[in-house]
């Protein structure tokens, strides 16, 4: 391993250290209900995680959110056993808040705690959007804008997300262009590889190479990350779904991912 893949992997490391300490884990409350942003979204914009709490509290009344990470790089580590105690604190963490359905804005997180946290049920909040209707007033708002969709290369679990992800636009007016390789056959944003072998170099020129093989100049995401990776070549407007349901369509005020989640966390505790 190169120092610069050492290096990374340490950062890694420390960043989930700090995913579990009480600095960046929260919890708002007992709820049957509760969503489960991730990091991912958390270190990209700390309002959207209260404007979707405040979206799902609006139509279930009785629901949480707990802010934690599904410790997902660190299975992709391979440090499996670090994974499942943090996977343990995560599970007791839900119970204590009586979580008997949890809403994931990741699909990461949707694929790990469908198979470590078997006891609950667990939803995808696209599929969920749909079902309970576009905030008032979306209907058509982005009538124009030509687009192409970076799917979750973790999609493969739950297929009906990315179908739901396509009317969503669709009924936000949005004109899809897909790339050649979406929905299930879509690839890795490139970040994904880049946690699993450490190679930072090689990573970012996947995601380089990944955002131009869409055939428009703006991507959109419905996960954080894959957002900020089809951002990295400069040249692609890289917006996440939610850029358009509790956005104006641009992307979130850039800012420290590390900071945002920090923020997110002390806004979950003053309410």
């Amino acid at each position: 391993m190169s120092i610069r893949s050492a290096l990374f992997h340490s950062w890694v490391r420390f960043d989930q250290w700090l995913a579990a300490s009480p600095l960046l884990r929260r919890s708002g409350g007992r709820a049957q209900t509760v969503f489960f942003p991730g990091c991912s979204l958390a270190g990209y914009s700390p309002s959207y995680v209260i404007s979707v709490r405040d979206f799902l509290r609006g139509r279930r009344e009785d629901c949480g959110v707990f802010m934690a990470c599904c410790a997902k790089p660190l299975k992709l580590m391979g440090k499996k056993g670090l994974f499942l105690k943090r996977m343990d604190g995560v599970r007791r963490g839900l119970d204590a808040m009586g979580a008997e359905t949890v809403v994931t804005a990741c699909q990461n997180c949707y694929k790990i705690l469908r198979e470590y946290d078997t006891g609950r049920h667990v939803l995808s909040l696209w599929p969920l959007i749909l079902k309970m209707g576009l905030p008032e007033g979306l209907e058509g708002r982005f009538e124009g804008l030509e687009a192409s969709i970076q799917d979750s290369c973790a999609m493969n679990v739950c297929p009906e997300t990315g179908a739901a992800v396509r009317e969503i636009l669709k009924r936000l007016g949005v004109t899809l262009r897909e790339m050649e390789f979406s929905g299930q056959r879509a690839k890795c944003c490139g970040g994904a590889m880049m946690i699993s072998t450490g190679d930072v170099k090689s990573g970012r020129e996947w995601m380089r190479n990944r955002a131009a093989e869409s055939p428009c100049p703006t991507i959109i995401s419905y996960c954080a990350s894959c957002r900020s990776a089809m951002g990295m070549d400069g040249s692609h407007k890289s917006l996440h779904l939610l850029d358009l349901i509790f956005g104006s369509g641009t992307p979130a005020e850039p800012g420290s991912a590390l900071l945002n989640r920090y923020k997110t966390a002390r806004n979950l505790s003053s309410l």
